[in-house]
């Protein structure tokens, strides 16, 4: 332990200067979502997915319709994860699962899309797991941001 070199005061002030910001940014309230963002967030996601099973659901469509399905779906969901970036971020915290609802219900949420979307697979096909994924998702998003924008604004 010994040939470890000891910091300088230096490299101690910009490490505490550091903790401090981080300690400052996470301590700070989270911004309050705007009105339009929890519904377009779950339709973005709701669209972007559904032309993305669409594609599945009809196979004999010509290449110029697919590849104008694919690039509006990758168009769509690409915007909802750059809002999601922008929007629900906060600084110096990766928020894993909103606080306005527990983790519990929140995977009971999507579980029940995915059982869904499942038996919506097995009485159709591919296209129909993703069109119903697509469907739950952006719902369940939506009313999970919807809550959180609530409590945020009451909080």
């Amino acid at each position: 332990m010994d040939d470890i070199p000891r910091p300088t005061a230096a490299q101690a002030r910009a490490a505490l200067g550091a903790a401090e910001a981080a300690r400052a940014a996470a301590a700070r309230p989270a911004r309050s979502l705007p009105a339009w963002y929890p519904a377009t967030s779950g339709l973005l996601f709701t669209v972007g997915l559904g032309l993305l099973g669409l594609q599945w659901a009809l196979p004999h469509v010509s290449w110029k319709l697919a590849s104008a399905l694919e690039l509006a779906a990758a168009l769509l969901v690409g915007t909802h994860c750059l809002l999601a970036q922008r929007f629900e971020r906060r600084p110096g915290i990766i928020q894993v699962s909103p606080r306005s609802v527990s983790p519990q219900v929140l995977i009971g949420a999507y579980a029940a899309v995915l059982v869904a979307a499942a038996i919506a697979a097995l009485l159709w096909h591919l296209g129909a797991f993703v069109i119903a994924a697509g469907l739950g998702g952006g719902l369940v998003n939506w009313l999970v941001l919807r809550r959180e924008r609530r409590t945020g604004a009451s909080s």
